[in-house]
């Protein structure tokens, strides 16, 4: 990805920033500010219930600005409607004065053939490729407004999710790449499970490669395109919302795969980056940091560009995960994002995957506990996994394998972070028991005196 390789010579970028570990659950905690307990937006299945509309999203927080009258948009891929919550219309009923995308799953990874909705009406099809399609959306929307209100703009590409595929040779240094061959277990339908199929497929890479590159190619163009547009300064903020899924994923640690849809550092440790198209006008950090930052983060932190405070009592007191990053060398200390000691992290659904929670102190301890009536379907009946991510990046050794090992101090006050998250919504956390799992850790501790 050459473009955005050179931008972080000139951006804010974030180490160590953290999500949840699959799309629908990450993209509703960046909209909201606000984890999946809270917001119930945690399953990834098509028919299951997304966003509902009582959440205020950060389209909703910007409108409030008495500083600007903002104008909002958003394009692509959404992922947050379902049929309760408006259906396709729901990006207009959640703050966002024109949306042009897959406001649903239907169609959502069809690259080439696929119906494109406009302010919840099916307005066609097309076969064009779609992240150049996306891009040409977004060119011509700020085209015709580049020079009216200011605008606020959320763009979800869908590259590199799988199905993998050749995109179109002028957007890859890849060469013409043959139709990809599918047997056995994998498939490339959009519909299939990609948990199921979540295993190393090397045959991808190239694929997968020539993806990002053309996902990268575009984003050039736009950004090009727009940053020539607007005589006012523009703040751009590139986002992952997971990591790679396992047919892809470079990195194999002896404990197996640790990629998306995990709690491991390869599902939900993903690239962040800030800059100003005018940084003498609006000046943004430029520098690589570690301070440890979560996508729920960037709710009160664009809010605040705009002018609108939001604290942790949110909007009409609803609780807000969230802290204020601090994008630039002026702001007040205590809008920084390095007062944050944790980040949470979450994974779960009804069916498909097993619930896990867990959190990562600014040091890089993780603490990942497990569902106990599901968790012998899964990494081999391990209820309490504990991971020094600085020193162990692949996650490969637990530290509770290890009782000496274990850093008490740290690992407690990880574990009552998590546990106080349990502790605000008990009805979604209905399987947690507090003292079963302390008890678990207190044991193996207790091994090492031994």
């Amino acid at each position: 990805m050459p473009f955005l390789e050179s931008m972080c010579e000139s951006s804010l970028v974030f180490e160590r920033a953290y999500t949840h570990p699959y799309c629908t659950a990450s993209r509703a905690t960046f909209m909201t500010g606000r984890h999946p307990f809270r917001h119930g937006a945690d399953d990834v299945r098509s028919q299951a219930k997304k966003l509902p509309l009582s959440e205020v999203t950060i389209a909703e927080i910007i409108k409030q600005s008495s500083r600007w009258s903002y104008e909002t948009a958003a394009f692509g891929k959404w992922h947050l409607a379902d049929d309760e919550n408006g259906s396709e219309r729901n990006p207009n009923q959640q703050g966002f004065d024109y949306f042009a995308g897959n406001p649903r799953q239907h169609h959502t990874y069809n690259y080439f053939g696929y119906d494109w909705f406009e302010n919840g009406e099916l307005v066609g099809s097309h076969s064009g490729y779609k992240t150049t399609h996306i891009t040409n959306s977004v060119i011509q929307y700020f085209g015709e407004r580049a020079d009216t209100s200011p605008q606020f703009t959320i763009i979800g590409f869908t590259n590199p999710h799988k199905p993998y595929h050749a995109p179109p040779s002028q957007l890859h240094s890849f060469g013409d790449l043959p139709p990809i061959q599918l047997s056995g277990t994998v498939s490339d339908h959009p519909g299939s499970n990609e948990y199921r199929t979540n295993r190393r497929e090397p045959r991808f890479d190239v694929y997968y490669h020539a993806m990002l590159e053309a996902l990268d190619t575009e984003i050039e163009r736009l950004v090009s395109s727009v940053s020539r547009e607007s005589d006012r300064p523009i703040v751009f903020v590139f986002v992952g919302d997971n990591g790679s899924a396992g047919e892809v994923f470079p990195l194999v640690s002896g404990a197996n795969v640790r990629s998306k849809a995990t709690l491991y550092d390869g599902g939900v440790r993903v690239p962040v980056m800030a800059w100003s198209s005018r940084p003498k006008q609006f000046p943004i950090r430029t520098e690589r940091t570690d301070e440890l930052v979560h996508l729920a983060d960037f709710f009160p932190t664009l809010a605040g560009i705009a002018g609108v405070p939001v604290g942790a009592g949110g909007e009409g007191g609803v609780e807000i995960d969230g802290v204020r990053i601090r994008l630039q060398d002026n702001e007040p200390a205590q809008s920084s994002s390095s007062v944050r000691d944790f980040v949470f992290i979450e994974r779960g659904n009804d069916e498909k995957l097993p619930f896990a929670y867990g959190g990562v102190d600014r040091a890089g301890l993780k603490v990942i506990l497990r569902d106990p009536e599901r968790a012998t379907n899964y990494s081999k009946g391990i209820l309490v996994e504990i991971y020094d991510t600085d020193t162990d990046p692949l996650e490969a050794s637990n530290l509770l394998n290890d009782p000496c090992a274990i850093p008490v101090d740290r690992t407690d006050r990880l574990f009552d972070f998590i546990a106080g998250k349990a502790r605000q919504n008990i009805a979604h956390f209905d399987w947690f028991d507090e003292a079963r799992y302390r008890t678990h850790i207190d044991d193996v501790v207790a091994e090492c005196a031994e």
